[in-house]
């Protein structure tokens, strides 16, 4: 019984310590959630992207492909063999003073990685910029918010 006692005043200890830890984290270094986040039709409409802060990194913002129109079987896999179906796409990217986002995007076709730059459009829409060197040379996607889509096993997107 003596043990019991032990391990709960050592429970409740560490507990104190770590609300304290939290309690004493500036309210000026809490994340602010970007607009950016949230779940978005690609301009093809044929995929959807799940947009939010990076696993590594909260103050970053990463993207998933969790939805897409496909008609086999099977979602498409990349140029390793890996199912689509929830890859990281768009990795690492970085507010910058502007309020764009820089960072990369992967082609999981060629298994290539570009720069890229995402900012707010206009309404409710995100554009995208994946380039190679300069973003002059660079093709720019719009995409558009979508709010509870239904997406089945595997990514299947089902487009209302």
């Amino acid at each position: 019984m003596r043990f019991l006692g032990i391990v709960k005043k050592r429970l409740s200890l560490s507990l104190l310590v770590l609300v304290g830890a939290v309690m004493a984290v500036p309210q000026g270094q809490a994340r602010t959630p970007s607009n950016l986040e949230g779940m978005w039709l690609v301009a093809e409409k044929d995929g959807i992207f799940n947009i939010a802060s990076c696993p590594s990194d909260g103050d970053r913002l990463c993207g998933w492909l969790v939805g897409m129109d496909y008609t086999e079987a099977e979602p498409e896999k990349d140029v390793w063999g890996r199912s689509e179906c929830g890859l990281e796409i768009i990795s690492n990217m970085q507010r910058h003073k502007s309020g764009q986002w820089h960072g990369t995007i992967l082609d999981p076709r060629t298994g290539r990685t570009y720069q890229a730059i995402m900012w707010s459009g206009k309404g409710d829409t995100l554009k995208l910029r994946g380039y190679v060197g300069l973003s002059l040379f660079g093709e720019t996607q719009t995409w558009s918010r979508i709010a509870n889509p239904v997406i089945g096993k595997q990514c299947r997107m089902k487009v209302k």
